[in-house]
């Protein structure tokens, strides 16, 4: 009876630490290789989006991470520009939070955090999942393994990323670190927190979202279109001289509908604040009314460049009328090009009525 007991108990025994060493396995939390870090990168990226529209992003992120990046803070700040025909500018500031499986995101114009789970399994296989280890690079003083796909390029350093890069058609991002600091303390090296805003599940977002969207971010975007790519037609078509020029197209208007759809809904109320900033002007008597014209006005455009930023010192007749004449030039500009505007359907479209 007592040599059947120890049976099952070593039988018992090896059950658990068979368990415990099968669940660590497969639902491992730990990213990196390293106890703690602070990666600093710089951020860039754009392209041609049609024949007369070019994007291009630049900026900073920061990775900070402990206890093997089960905890970690993403911090970036970037700008989006486009610029020949189509001239816009947004800053994009990005806070992101990982701490046991758990992903939250803030949304800060909407003033709320999006939480999620991280996916199942190990998360050191999910983020080289359908690429191929292409030998070695050096970024920053470091070795880092290189890992290649369709349309993207990663450079991990004992699982740390410090690069970053999507290329689909000509239009790329990159996120390649600048300085890389390890197994040093992070805790008071960033601004970078979350918010006391509210916690919203991702599966109640999930079942809010009437329409499919395209994600906000440009490494997002590049990595959905190029899924849907590979759906659509069968094998990857990623360089820029692999589809015919409408084909092309079609695709880099996918690419460029978010900045399409904010420029479509932007330009008529520009031009309505224009007008109306022109009559705020028109009746001031002193320049201190007229700073407060453009006061009033300037929080609809100032993150475009289609209004410059006037400071007004003096108001008499020679300096208001030039200010007159510059609004009456924006608005002349612009008027005509409202119904080509409105009946546009894409980015392409757009361009050609802003040339």
């Amino acid at each position: 009876m007592l040599q059947i007991f120890k049976s099952i108990k070593r039988g018992f025994t090896f059950y658990i630490v068979f368990t415990a060493v099968l669940f660590s396995a497969g639902f491992s939390s730990k990213l990196f290789d390293i106890e703690k870090g602070m990666i600093l990168y710089d951020i860039k990226g754009g392209g041609k989006l049609t024949d007369d529209t070019n994007l291009s992003i630049a900026g900073h992120g920061k990775l900070r991470f402990k206890n093997r990046g089960i905890f970690a803070l993403i911090e970036e700040n970037y700008e989006v520009k486009t610029s020949g025909a189509i001239k816009s500018m947004e800053n994009i500031k990005k806070c992101e939070k990982l701490e046991d499986r758990q992903r939250l995101d803030v949304d800060f114009k909407k003033k709320k955090i999006l939480e999620r789970k991280l996916p199942k399994g190990n998360l050191r296989n999910y983020i080289t999942k359908g690429l191929e280890k292409k030998g070695k690079e050096t970024i920053s003083g470091y070795v880092c393994d290189v890992w290649e796909g369709d349309g993207v390029k990663k450079c991990l350093y004992k699982g740390v990323p410090l690069l970053i890069e999507y290329n689909v058609l000509g239009i790329y991002y990159q996120k390649k670190a600048s300085s890389v600091k390890l197994n040093i303390d992070t805790s008071a090296s960033s601004k970078c927190s979350v918010p006391h805003y509210p916690v919203e599940n991702f599966s109640i977002f999930k079942s809010n979202i009437k329409s499919k969207k395209l994600p906000q971010e440009l490494f997002n975007i590049l990595k959905t279109v190029t899924k849907e790519m590979k759906h659509q037609l069968g094998t990857v078509h990623l360089k820029e001289d692999s589809l015919n020029k409408k084909q092309k197209q079609n695709w880099l208007n996918k690419i460029g509908e978010n900045i399409f759809q904010k420029q479509k809904l932007f330009l008529p109320q520009f031009l309505l604040s224009l007008k109306n900033t022109r009559i705020c002007l028109y009746q001031a008597d002193n320049w201190i009314e007229a700073n407060q014209c453009i006061k009033n006005s300037s929080s609809l455009g100032m993150q475009f460049p289609y209004n410059e930023k006037y400071s007004i010192e003096r108001w008499n007749s020679k300096e208001k009328n030039s200010v007159l004449t510059d609004f009456d030039n924006k608005i002349s500009f612009l008027e005509p090009k409202m119904k080509c505007i409105r009946g546009s359907k894409n980015i392409t479209d757009l361009s050609k009525c802003m040339k």
